[in-house]
C-alpha cells in the first residue's frame, strides 16, 4: 500500500512537469511562429510596389494594436493550463478516491466533483476568452496586406470545450485505474521477468506522455477530428461496461426470483444506466452540432431509443457470456484447490513414514556399531532433515538436491547392511551438470521401497539403481529381490502406500508427461520411471 501511494506521489509530479514542458514549448512555438509572420509580412511590405497598394511596416504594426503576447498568448496558455491541471489533480486524487471506496463520507465525492467542473469550465474560459488569433489579410494579387487579429470565443464552444475537458480528464482516469489492474496483478508475480514487465510498461507509458508533452498539440477547438469518435465510443462502450458489470452483479444472482424486491432493484439500476448512458451520448450529439454552428438542433427520440435497446442488449449478452466463463473459472480455481490440498496431504503421509524408518536404523546401528559411525549416521540424518525442512514443501528443486538426498538416503542404509556378505547393493546415479528442477520427493519412496522389501539377512538379497538424465527427461530405475514378510511384521499391511502416493503426485505434478513401470514376481520387484522435464 505505501508503495503505491509513493508511485501516485511521482505521478504528480511527472504530469505536473508534463504540462509545464508542454506550456512552456507550446509558448516558445507561438512566439517564434509570431516573429516569423511578422518578419514575412514586414519582407512582404518592403518589396510590394507603390502603384499595387500602398503599406508601410507601420500599417502592419498598426493591424496587430490589439493584440497583446502577455494579456493574449502567455496568460491564457499558463492560467488555462494551470486550471486545467488543478481540475485534473482534484478528480484524480480526491474526487475519484472517494467514489471508489464508497466511505461515509459521499458528500464530498459531490464537492470535488463540482470543483472539477468548475475549474475545466474556467480553463476554458480563462482561455478562449482571452486568447487571441492573427493570420494575414491578403489582397487580390496574393500579396500580404497586414494582418487579421480574432478571437474563437463563442458561448457553444465554453460548454463544448468544457465537456470535452471532463471528458478527457475521465479518459485518463479509466487508463489510469487500469494501469494500476495490470501493476497490481504483475506485483503479484514473484517472478523477476513479470517484475521487468511492470518496469517496461511503466518506462513505455511515461515516454508516451513526455513524447505528446514535447512534440503533441491540444486542438483548437475539440470536436474537430478523431477526439469526436473517440468521445462517442468512450460514452457508448462505457455505459455498455458498468451496465453489464450491474446486470451480472445485481440482476443474474436473483433471476431464480422474478418477483423477489432484489431482482427487481437490480434491473431498475440496470434499466436506468442504460437510459442514461443513451441519453448522455445524445446530448454530447447536440453539443457538438451546436457547436458546429448548427442553431436548429433537436432531440431526436429515434435515436435516443435505438442507443438505449442496444446498450440493453450487448450489456445483457456480454454478461450471460461472462457468466458462463466465471462458472467455469471458479470450477478450475476448486479443483486446483482440492489438488494442492491433496498434493499436501500426501507430502504430510511420505515425511513422518520415512522419519520413521530412518531412526529405526540409526538405532539399531548405534547397537551394533562403533560411535564413529554413528556419529556419521545422525550427520547423514541431519543433511536429509535440513533437505525436508527447506526443499521438500518447494514445488521444484534443483535435480542434484535431490541426488544428494538419496545418496544420504542409501549410504544410511548400507551402514545398517555392512556386515551382510550374502547382500548385493550397486548404485549408478549421474550428477548432471545442467540446471534441472524436478518435484522433490518422487524418487526415494522406490528406493525405500526396495530396502524395506529387498533386504533379507537370511536369504540373498540384492538392489541395483539407476539414475541417468538428458536435456529433457529423467530415467530412474530400481531393480530388487523380493522377500516377502512375515504375519508377525507390524508393517505388513501397509505395503505399496509410498508407491501409491508416488503414483498420485506424478498424476498431479506430471500428468501425461510421465511414464511408470512396475513389474513384481514372488523372486523380484523392478520400477522404471522417466519424467519428462517440460
Amino acid at each position: 500500500m505505501q508503495s503505491f501511494q509513493k508511485f501516485r506521489r511521482y505521478e504528480f509530479w511527472f504530469i505536473l512537469s508534463a504540462f509545464a514542458i508542454y506550456i512552456t514549448r507550446r509558448l516558445f512555438q507561438i512566439a517564434v511562429r509570431f516573429d516569423m509572420d511578422v518578419e514575412l509580412a514586414e519582407q512582404s511590405t518592403q518589396n510590394a510596389t507603390a502603384d499595387i497598394f500602398p503599406r508601410s511596416i507601420h500599417d502592419i504594426w498598426q493591424s496587430l494594436a490589439s493584440y497583446n503576447h502577455i494579456l493574449n498568448t502567455i496568460f491564457p496558455t499558463i492560467a488555462g493550463g494551470v486550471l486545467f491541471f488543478l481540475a485534473w489533480a482534484i478528480f484524480h486524487y480526491m474526487a475519484f478516491p472517494r467514489w471508489k471506496s464508497k466511505d461515509k463520507e459521499q458528500s464530498l465525492f459531490f464537492i470535488y466533483l463540482f470543483l472539477t467542473f468548475l475549474l475545466s469550465l474556467g480553463s476554458t474560459f480563462v482561455y478562449d476568452y482571452f486568447k487571441l488569433y492573427w493570420r494575414f489579410r491578403l489582397d487580390s494579387s496574393g500579396q500580404i496586406i497586414d494582418f487579421k487579429v480574432y478571437s474563437l470565443f463563442r458561448k457553444a464552444y465554453l460548454l463544448s470545450n468544457t465537456v470535452a475537458f471532463l471528458i478527457i480528464i475521465v479518459l485518463y482516469e479509466a487508463a489510469a485505474q487500469f494501469y494500476y489492474y495490470i501493476k497490481s496483478k504483475l506485483h503479484e508475480e514473484t517472478e523477476k521477468n513479470f517484475q521487468y514487465l511492470d518496469y517496461l510498461l511503466t518506462a513505455f507509458l511515461a515516454i508516451a506522455i513526455l513524447l505528446f508533452a514535447l512534440v503533441g498539440q491540444v486542438p483548437i477547438l475539440f470536436w474537430n477530428g478523431g477526439l469526436r469518435d473517440l468521445v462517442f465510443a468512450t460514452i457508448f462502450l462505457g455505459t455498455i461496461y458498468i451496465a453489464q458489470e450491474i446486470f451480472v452483479s445485481k440482476v443474474m444472482p436473483h433471476i431464480s426470483q422474478l418477483r423477489s424486491k432484489k431482482f427487481s432493484e437490480g434491473l431498475t439500476l440496470f434499466l436506468s444506466v442504460c437510459v442514461t448512458g443513451s441519453l448522455v451520448y445524445n446530448v454530447v450529439s447536440l453539443v457538438f452540432w451546436a457547436s458546429r454552428g448548427f442553431s436548429h438542433v433537436r432531440f431526436n427520440l429515434s435515436e435516443f431509443v435505438i442507443g438505449f435497446f442496444v446498450m440493453v442488449f450487448a450489456s445483457a449478452i456480454i454478461a450471460f457470456l461472462r457468466n458462463v466463463f466465471f462458472k467455469e473459472k471458479i470450477q478450475l480455481t476448486t479443483l486446483f484447490t482440492q489438488k494442492t490440498a491433496e498434493l499436501s496431504s500426501l507430502r504430510s503421509q511420505i515425511n513422518p513414514h520415512f522419519l520413521f524408518n530412518a531412526l529405526n536404523t540409526l538405532y539399531s546401528v548405534s547397537l551394533k556399531e562403533n560411535a564413529d559411525k554413528t556419529a556419521d549416521g545422525i550427520q547423514k540424518l541431519g543433511d536429509m532433515m535440513r533437505f525436508m525442512l527447506n526443499e521438500n514443501n518447494q514445488d521444484r528443486i534443483p535435480l542434484n538436491k535431490e541426488i544428494e538426498y538419496l545418496q544420504n538416503y542409501i549410504e544410511i542404509q548400507q551402514m545398517r547392511i555392512a556386515e551382510s556378505d550374502n547382500i548385493e547393493i550397486k548404485v549408478n546415479i549421474q550428477p548432471t551438470s545442467r540446471e534441472i528442477f524436478i518435484a522433490p520427493m518422487l524418487l526415494n519412496p522406490f528406493i525405500e521401497n526396495a530396502f524395506k522389501h529387498g533386504i533379507s539377512f537370511r536369504n540373498p538379497s540384492w538392489i541395483y539403481i539407476t539414475l541417468t538424465s538428458d536435456d529433457t527427461k529423467l530415467y530412474f530405475k530400481v531393480h530388487n529381490s523380493f522377500h516377502t514378510k512375515s504375519e508377525a511384521d507390524p508393517e505388513k499391511d501397509n505395503n505399496g502406500i509410498g508407491l501409491e502416493n508416488v503414483k498420485k503426485r506424478l498424476d498431479l505434478i506430471y500428468k501425461n508427461r510421465y511414464s511408470l513401470d512396475i513389474q513384481q514376481s514372488e523372486q523380484d520387484f523392478f520400477v522404471s520411471l522417466t519424467i519428462t522435464y517440460w
